[in-house]
């Protein structure tokens, strides 16, 4: 590549020492540095080197009129980086229709949601009917194994949408309820968490903050932020007013799954978008395509499992996964690097594909080691399966 009228001169200058911008400009030529163009060189010579000594470039330096010197050094001068100022657009100016265009971009992009939420999501259907109404989004939590269900405005909270939002919660049953908007007045995000502390676990109020930034004339994009959401220690209070067995045995898994969550996103920040830790013997991890997962779970008999596991909801399909997926077997297992259990599970709904080791959530000193076979298990099924299941004909969704 060909060097910069100021490179070649501080190069010039090295190689003939102390000179004048003529005599630097016989070099470069002679030398080959850099073709030599222009109808004044000698003055571009001059100008750059001005210049450069302005910039305090560490390898140069005047010592009289006219004159230059190469300093010896090599350090090259810093490279000031150009920032530019975040920019806050109106959600509308993206979206100018809540129905129209935000819902629709939503549901095709979940793992928005998801993430800020910190579960996997699985949107169904949207304008949903509720009665005589329409919900904007019915789905399902992944994570928590329940009805999830959205509700979006592209103005501030209001009155209006919060009567809604609980009609559509009592009408799908939901236990995982998100609001979207640009902004939460402060009565409304308080109404939330009174809901949350007062429905126990069998419900979880989310709100969530939509705004639209970009920097300089790049594309906008898009960002949530969670504002309202169920108390940490209402989980914690309900379990101790269980049963004190029941309580003890929760608070084990919880504990392991924190330590599982904890690791996993340390090692690896992208592998999953499941934030909360569970309180069963079992927790979705990776949501493939609707109906197919990625689990973890402790089995009765000391065994510890990672599985793809397969419910579609209807039995028939859910063996044709099983039997498309079967097809690659000796990849699949090549990869994973052991001999899987297929499992067409008869006279039952689901299918599964497992790997099983030895593993008790109550023998804390083992949880490290079961951590690692858990994590390197969940990446490999979902390096090789997650392309096999996106490939999979739609057919089996129709």
């Amino acid at each position: 590549m060909a060097l910069t009228w100021r490179d070649a001169a501080i190069e010039a200058l090295k190689i003939n020492g102390i000179s004048n911008t003529a005599d630097i400009l016989r070099v470069i030529s002679e030398s080959g540095l850099r073709e030599v163009t222009g109808a004044t060189p000698e003055a571009t010579v001059g100008a750059v080197l001005y210049t450069a000594v302005q910039d305090g470039d560490p390898r140069i330096r005047t010592v009289g009129p006219g004159l230059f010197e190469h300093t010896g050094s090599t350090v090259e001068p810093r490279t000031t980086v150009a920032l530019s100022r975040l920019e806050s657009l109106d959600p509308r100016d993206v979206w100018s229709d809540e129905a129209r265009d935000f819902t629709p971009w939503l549901m095709e992009n979940a793992e928005y949601l998801g993430e800020v939420l910190g579960i996997d999501v699985e949107f169904e259907s949207r304008e949903h009917p509720v009665g005589a109404f329409s919900l904007d989004i019915f789905g399902r939590d992944i994570t928590n194994e329940c009805v999830l269900i959205v509700e979006n405005q592209l103005a501030d909270t209001d009155h209006k949408h919060l009567g809604q939002l609980l009609t559509y919660a009592a009408g799908t049953d939901a236990s995982t309820i998100v609001w979207v908007a640009p902004r939460f007045r402060d009565e409304h995000r308080q109404a939330l968490e009174f809901l949350n502390n007062k429905t126990g676990d069998e419900a979880r109020f989310f709100g969530v903050e939509v705004s639209v930034v970009r920097i300089g004339d790049s594309a906008p994009a898009p960002m949530f932020n969670l504002v309202a959401k169920p108390s940490e220690w209402r989980s914690q209070v309900a379990a101790a007013q269980s049963n004190s067995e029941l309580s003890e045995r929760r608070e084990m898994y919880r504990n392991f799954w924190t330590k599982y969550l904890d690791t996993l996103h340390l090692r690896h920040p992208t592998a999953t978008n499941v934030r909360s830790a569970s309180t069963r013997n079992w927790t979705h991890i990776n949501y493939l395509r609707k109906g197919i997962n990625i689990s973890l779970a402790f089995l009765s008999g000391n065994k510890a499992i990672c599985e793809i596991y397969i419910d579609l909801i209807d039995a028939e399909k859910n063996s044709a996964v099983l039997n498309a997926l079967l097809e690659h077997r000796a990849e699949v297992e090549n990869i994973v690097g052991e001999e899987l259990h297929w499992d067409d599970i008869q006279l039952k709904r689901a299918c599964r594909v497992r790997a099983i080791t030895v593993g008790d959530v109550a023998k804390e000193g083992e949880h490290e080691s079961l951590i690692d076979w858990m994590i390197d298990h969940q990446l490999k099924m979902k390096s090789v399966f997650k392309p096999l299941v996106e490939n999979l004909p739609d057919d089996l969704w129709g």
